[in-house]
């Protein structure tokens, strides 16, 4: 199951494997506002709106790119992949995935220079204050 989120959308699907793929491309980074895009392939005959697919937007190049979202929100949902019976599914979307392993990197050259595969920054395992990120950012929340 997932849905969008703020939850106006939603769908279900189940697929053999869930084995996903990461693209790089400056289009993709634009898509998801990220390093990359995160994505499966579901079988049409298993995927399902569960409600809300009246919202759903879409955007189209010519080259077959499509990015389908909510048109609440904006975040990103399934869309139909070309024009194979299959669904093109963001990772991300997916409410409670199971193990998912991505096993295709797609567009590395022209992947953004800020995408590292190694990180030497802080890390935190969950949300810290505000003025600690923004200590580490450098940046000033006075006026």
């Amino acid at each position: 199951n997932g849905q969008c989120s703020c939850g106006a959308i939603g769908y279900k699907f189940s697929a053999d494997s869930l084995r996903a793929y990461q693209c790089h491309c400056s289009i993709c980074r634009k898509a998801t506002c990220s390093a990359f895009s995160t994505t499966l392939l579901a079988p049409e005959n298993s995927f399902e709106w569960t409600h809300g697919e009246k919202l759903v937007s879409s955007y189209s190049k010519e080259g077959g790119y499509k990015v389908s979202f909510c048109s609440l929100c904006g975040s990103p949902v399934p869309n139909k992949f070309r024009n194979f019976p299959l669904y093109s599914v963001p990772v991300g979307s997916i409410d409670t995935p199971q193990v998912i392993n991505v096993v295709v990197k797609l567009h590395l050259n022209s992947r953004a220079q800020w995408d590292q595969d190694s990180f030497d920054g802080k890390s935190f395992p969950e949300m810290p204050t505000l003025s600690e990120i923004l200590e580490l950012l450098h940046v000033s929340a006075k006026p």
